[in-house]
């Protein structure tokens, strides 16, 4: 008999939040099942290492943006629109996945040092095609600017969204409302409009 899936759950979960929280690197195998309540020998019976979980973590996070912007793309009909899902789906993510969010981000150089950014960065660059292709139709359709590589667009949208996981005024706001107001920001700029 294998091992239980609602103790393989709580085993990531309880992960997560420690690596979140610790780094990867300062969270022990022995942190991990203090945290779970099992043996710390006993998290091999469901995982290989702790590079194992970690794998797993970010592997579910990057399944579930692309499957949130393939929903996005699928179901709009214009760039903007596209690129408003976009906005409005990675705040979703980073609100349902905040301790997997903080490792993807902080945590960059231990994934490098230990074979395990490649997969993530492979997986990132499908994410970057759905944005990328979001803004080159925008740019053909004239419905955004074209005297700004689309490249700094993707990137200052991109870069920006994630750091409002640290932003304190961000709770002060429903997702889709911060959604509205960032994609306002990033089509409309922040310079008074006076006729």
């Amino acid at each position: 008999m294998g091992p239980t899936p609602d103790r393989r759950e709580q085993i990531l979960a309880i992960s997560a939040e420690l690596f979140a929280a610790k780094g990867i690197a300062a969270t022990t195998v022995r942190d991990i099942g203090e945290g779970a309540g099992v043996f710390s020998g006993s998290l091999y019976h469901h995982f290989k290492s702790k590079n194992a979980i970690v794998t797993e973590i970010l592997g579910d996070f990057m399944n579930d943006v692309h499957r949130r912007f393939a929903r996005v793309a699928e179901h709009t009909r214009t760039p903007r629109e596209t690129l408003r899902g976009l906005i409005r789906e990675t705040l979703v993510t980073i609100d349902q996945h905040p301790h997997a969010t903080a490792i993807y981000r902080n945590d960059r150089q231990y994934l490098r040092d230990n074979g395990l950014l490649e997969p993530v960065d492979s997986a990132s660059r499908g994410v970057r095609d759905y944005w990328m292709t979001a803004i080159r139709a925008g740019i053909a359709d004239g419905s955004l600017r074209d005297d700004i590589p689309a490249e700094i667009f993707y990137r200052s949208v991109r870069d920006s969204l994630w750091a409002t996981m640290h932003w304190p005024i961000r709770r002060g706001y429903s997702t889709p409302e911060f959604a509205d107001l960032l994609a306002k920001l990033f089509f409309e700029g922040f310079a008074a409009h006076r006729d």
